[in-house]
């Protein structure tokens, strides 16, 4: 008998905590944002590093109207080629913001996304720096040594300096990434053997604002035979120590023969 009674406890407890297990009716996100960063001057692509790009920050303002007292912003990162996607926010109007990249971020926006479509915002910005690479040799006997000669320009003669920190706007390394396994190289996936003295530190001083000029890198030695991906960074003290980077290289280091 008081197994019966068990069994019926047990029974009315899964009948009672069933609201636990009703069908979730919350409709999906229903729409979206994409859109490209590029360089003000240059018209091209700002190159980055995935997941330590930029944040697109979006906060929905029609919730706030709503009277929901605890309306919080939420963000995704921008991908390392210069563009951004999210497929999965609800349709409303919202406050977005470009943030924490290695560029004077522009004004917020405020867009209305509607359903079942992607609004597409397109940025033109002035990062803190730019860096191209002009020519990478390979030198030594062994023919497993680099040479890379690269050009830097600061942006300081582009902005209004009035009220920022100077560390902002003034250059203080440039550093050499390479990676022989990925070419999704950068701060996250380098090999730093190959590259520990590859870096160039500056002050104020060492160059003239607004005058590009050139770094011959000859510190990128001995390096195995195989595929290389290349590229520079470049940065200035801003808070999050972001780099502009320069596009991506491929080079290949030859196997050695051996003498008979």
């Amino acid at each position: 008998m008081k197994r019966l009674y068990y069994i019926f406890g047990l029974s009315a407890l899964l009948l009672s905590s069933c609201n636990y297990f009703e069908y979730d009716n919350y409709e999906a996100p229903n729409s979206g944002l994409e859109g490209t960063v590029v360089d003000r001057k240059t018209n091209e692509s700002l190159q980055a590093e995935a997941a330590n790009s930029y944040k697109v920050e979006y906060y929905e303002l029609s919730w706030e109207e709503a009277g929901h007292a605890n309306t919080q912003s939420r963000f995704f990162w921008g991908k390392a080629d210069g563009t951004f996607l999210n497929t999965k926010i609800f349709a409303g109007k919202y406050r977005i913001t470009l943030k924490e990249g290695a560029f004077y971020a522009p004004e917020p926006e405020v867009v209305y996304l509607k359903e079942n479509r992607l609004t597409r915002l397109d940025y033109s910005v002035i990062p803190y720096a730019r860096v191209n690479i002009d020519e990478i040799t390979l030198t030594g006997s062994k023919q497993n040594n680099l040479e890379i000669k690269y050009t830097i320009e600061d942006t300081e003669k582009e902005v209004n300096t009035e009220g920022l920190d100077e560390g902002l706007y003034t250059l203080s390394e440039a550093q050499v990434f390479i990676s022989s396994k990925s070419p999704n190289v950068g701060v996250n996936n380098s090999e730093t053997k190959y590259t520990i003295r590859a870096k160039k530190e500056f002050e104020r001083g060492d160059y003239e604002p607004g005058v590009p000029f050139q770094v011959v890198e000859k510190n990128v030695r001995n390096l195995d035979p195989g595929k290389y991906w290349v590229r520079i960074g470049v940065r200035t003290a801003n808070p999050q120590k972001r780099y502009n980077f320069s596009t991506i290289k491929e080079i290949v280091v030859p196997a050695q023969t051996v003498e008979k």
